[in-house]
């Protein structure tokens, strides 16, 4: 029996991926011990209690409000514009338990509404091969259900907002389509699809829909939260630096390029060649190229009347550009796959539907911890994706495309090389391959600092010496150690010194954050995220002898092993 010709098999094949989900679900509804989960619900209820979300991007500022929440594991807020405070808003007032389990039944309806939707996207009624699409990446839909992400309800309103299109409601279209831009930006160049005078209702709907979450944060909240997201998050987004820039989680070309060029002694220690330069120029050109494609394809596919292949071909390519493009993201790709798989019957039909299942799971991670020559083996996802959406724009490719879209990534590549951040060679304190170091403080003359658990739920005491509490010196006599942020970082000031003017002493682009004295008091002891993606932080010393007269010398540079 052919694929064409449908399928007991599609039924088995689909009632076969529902049931791989049970466990997961059965184990995880009411659970809300993901550090995801709590990384929606604790801006929800602080939005609810009326607390500022601005002060939700400060590492000390979430861990507190997780605490009020009810939450005891890890988060961050750092990663989220301020609208995705309002996913959970809903439930607020529930226990983090109760509004996990609420959270789950979204995200089932919303996957169930999913599949009805992509029915209507295919040529004739295909209920088992929507369900098989939607299903495919199982592992991705597994970790948006256990972890609590909101991508499976994203996804809904992609698909839902081509089906407006199919039937011609252009504004409600744009709106649905807006909609999840403003929570997350992947698919915001699918609003440039939409710049011609018979495409106005569905520009005005996209608007709409993209600015309406953010100006119902700014009624609730005020606009302190964009400001901040603004002046010390949206910098590091744009340049790929978040949380660990070398991580094959991302499955993305900019950790790549980071993975081979760049030198992090924890993080990246055995980059094929030290080109920081080089890794800059490809971690923007070659994003950039892809969007350039996508919307050059895109807007070809709008004019043709092929509106569905038009929205796909950008969130196809977007995700492949994008720099944080891990597993849970993938459910958003059931569109563009859906939009290629009505192009096929057969065999090729049945391959395509393979390749989405082996994309979408663990397989993916086979060769995650690959090294040296085999690095590129890591991020295997980004070269899938790559060569999904240019399977899904293929009908609009021509060689006319390829000098422009080229040169526009050169331009995109050669200013990230001239806007590459300042850093400082500040002595590594204390040498470990730890993922993150925070709040360093002094037992004695032994530093120890906290790290976040092998699981990532909780902090834990590391260094030498016995365990004395988290007390950080701020003072040295006269002077006071703070951090503040200007020019774009959090940066370290001495004040209490002569002239009274506060004194500055860190100058890179990065944060420096955490100071504590040393117990000679002619040192700084701080946590910075230099090099590293923000949020990820190690330890470093400055000298400030020069400033604090008096002060005696101890040889705390290397640290403890």
């Amino acid at each position: 029996m052919t694929l064409g010709r449908g399928r007991w098999w599609l039924a088995l094949a689909a009632v076969a991926l529902a049931l791989m989900q049970v466990p997961v679900v059965l184990k995880t509804a009411t659970d809300p011990s993901q550090s995801d989960f709590g990384n929606y619900f604790a801006p929800a209820f602080v939005l609810a209690e009326g607390g500022d979300l601005g002060e939700l991007y400060g590492r000390e500022n979430f861990a507190t409000a997780m605490g009020r929440a009810g939450l005891s594991v890890l988060g961050s807020f750092i990663p989220h514009p301020p609208a995705n405070a309002l996913w959970l808003f809903p439930m607020a007032g529930l226990s983090p338990a109760q509004a996990k389990g609420a959270w789950t039944i979204v995200l089932l309806l919303s996957m169930a509404a999913t599949i009805a939707l992509t029915k209507r996207l295919l040529p004739r009624p295909e209920r088992w091969l929507a369900s098989v699409i939607v299903l495919a990446p199982f592992l991705a839909v597994r970790n948006n259900l256990a972890f609590g992400q909101p991508y499976l309800v994203l996804s809904a309103l992609l698909v839902s907002g081509c089906v407006a299109l199919l039937g011609g409601s252009q504004f409600a279209a744009g709106f649905l389509l807006g909609l999840g831009v403003s929570f997350k930006p992947y698919a915001l160049c699918v609003g440039l699809l939409f710049l011609h005078r018979e495409r106005l209702r569905s520009l005005a709907g996209f608007v709409c829909g993209a600015v309406l979450p953010s100006l119902i944060i700014v009624a609730l909240n005020g606009t302190g939260a964009f400001t901040v997201f603004a002046a010390q998050i949206v910098p590091w987004m744009v340049r790929g630096d978040i949380q660990d820039p070398f991580s094959p989680v991302w499955g993305s070309i900019g950790a790549l390029a980071n993975r081979l060029f760049r030198f992090e002694p924890d993080l990246n220690p055995a980059p094929w060649l030290v080109a920081p330069l080089l890794a800059r120029f490809i971690g923007a050109a070659v994003p950039v190229s892809l969007i350039a494609l996508a919307v050059w394809c895109g807007r070809t596919a709008m004019r043709e009347g092929r509106q569905v292949d038009a929205v796909s071909i950008c969130v196809a390519f977007a995700l492949a550009a994008s720099p944080f493009a891990a597993t849970y993201h993938l459910v958003l790709l059931s569109l563009p796959v859906a939009a290629v798989a009505s192009r096929l019957q057969g065999t090729w039909q049945l391959a395509w539907v393979a390749g989405w299942f082996a994309i979408g799971s663990p397989l993916m991670n086979a060769f995650r911890d690959s090294t040296g020559a085999l690095a590129p083996l890591a991020y295997s996802r980004f070269f899938l994706l790559a060569a999904g959406a240019f399977l899904v724009a293929r009908p609009y490719l021509h060689r006319a495309q390829v000098i422009p879209v080229v040169g526009v990534g050169f331009l995109a590549g050669g200013i990230a090389i001239m806007s590459i951040p300042r850093e400082e060679l500040w002595p590594r304190v204390a040498k470990t391959r730890e993922y993150s170091m925070m709040k360093p403080h002094f037992c004695g003359a032994e530093l120890r600092w906290l790290a976040p658990s092998s699981d990532g739920r909780r902090l834990e005491r590391r260094g030498g010496g016995e365990d004395c509490g988290v007390e950080v010196r701020e003072r040295s006599g006269a002077a006071v150690v703070t951090s503040r942020f200007a020019e774009g970082s959090f940066n370290l000031y001495l004040t209490g010194l002569a002239p009274a003017a506060p004194t500055r002493i860190s100058f890179s682009d990065a944060n420096e954050v955490d100071p504590t004295f040393t117990p000679d008091g002619c040192g700084i002891v701080f946590a910075s995220d230099q090099g590293r993606g923000l949020g990820s932080t190690a330890l470093y010393r400055i000298d400030v002898s020069r400033f604090i007269e008096g002060c005696g010398t101890v040889g705390l540079a290397e640290g403890p092993r």
